[in-house]
């Protein structure tokens, strides 16, 4: 398999104007530490909107970006979407991104130096996650931030932002208590949730989302139990070059009690069945 870039970075968009703004001009920021030429970024719009439109062409330019119009109205189908990104995708690794995510400086090269180490080829690299307080969260969404603000008010300052709670390492959580049992979640085993990056190959080998969860509930817990249990090595590491920062916005009506139910069942049996490696269909990935 032949590849045009060293890595894809990948996110799924719908009503996240304000969001896609920053996380394109924080990637723009990260850019400046590599080769433009080496990674592309690819969003695939489940909405119609001009002014994304527009926003993303403003970029052309300046970035490497694939703009997927799939034209579809219905449920945010992340699964689908986010195997109909790699299906489009010309890099080595696929990076995964939430759009309402700010990454910092160091982020592209971080990746970069990371997989420049052989022993690192078979594993998946888990980023860390901290929650921008609604404050911090306007002040990006209206364009307060530059390359010195993220240094000095997000990372130096990381300790004050909430960290997502389901991404410790193995020695963070032995100093951490829970106040109820959380085996929903893989502790110690470094598999994050929706933030990674890793080997495209390994993402079409364990053959990717499972479509067969609509909606948002529970598809990252199964993607990441079957890469696991494939690959064997997660690294979740505790420094800012790995670590994005969540900007806050209000929830969306995504994750119904219906397909959460429905998906939840889903998991459960998959997971009971032991199926690490799914089928890529001829409609995999294609709306």
């Amino acid at each position: 398999m032949s590849y045009k870039f060293f890595n894809s970075i990948i996110s799924t968009h719908r009503k996240r104007f304000n969001s896609l703004k920053v996380f394109l001009r924080s990637i723009l920021i990260s850019s400046k530490y590599v080769d433009k030429n080496s990674f592309e970024i690819i969003i695939t719009d489940l909405g119609k909107n001009l002014k994304v439109d527009n926003l993303i062409a403003s970029y052309s330019d300046k970035l490497n970006i694939k703009h997927c119009k799939v034209g579809f109205n219905g449920i945010f189908w992340k699964s689908k979407a986010l195997n109909h990104c790699v299906l489009n995708s010309e890099g080595k690794y696929i990076t995964m991104i939430d759009i309402d995510s700010l990454v910092p400086p160091s982020f592209l090269i971080g990746i970069k130096d990371f997989f420049s180490n052989p022993n690192m080829n078979r594993t998946k690299l888990c980023h860390r996650v901290r929650y921008l307080d609604v404050r911090e969260s306007k002040r990006v969404a209206d364009g307060n931030f530059n390359e010195e603000y993220i240094k000095k008010h997000l990372i130096g300052k990381a300790k004050k932002h909430r960290l997502a709670w389901e991404r410790y390492t193995k020695n963070e959580n032995k100093l951490r208590t829970f106040t109820k049992p959380q085996t929903r979640w893989f502790a110690g085993e470094a598999l994050g949730n929706s933030h990674f990056t890793m080997k495209k190959k390994y993402y079409l080998e364990v053959g990717g989302y499972d479509e067969r969860f609509v909606g948002w509930s529970c598809e990252d817990m199964d993607f990441n139990r079957r890469v696991f249990a494939y690959l064997g090595s997660g690294y979740l590491i505790a420094s800012p070059k790995y670590t994005i920062f969540s900007v806050y916005h209000t929830r969306s009506d995504w994750m119904s009690v219906k397909n959460t139910k429905k998906n939840t069942k889903m998991y459960q049996r998959s997971k009971k069945n032991g199926v690490i490696k799914l089928p890529i269909e001829e409609n995999w990935g294609v709306f």
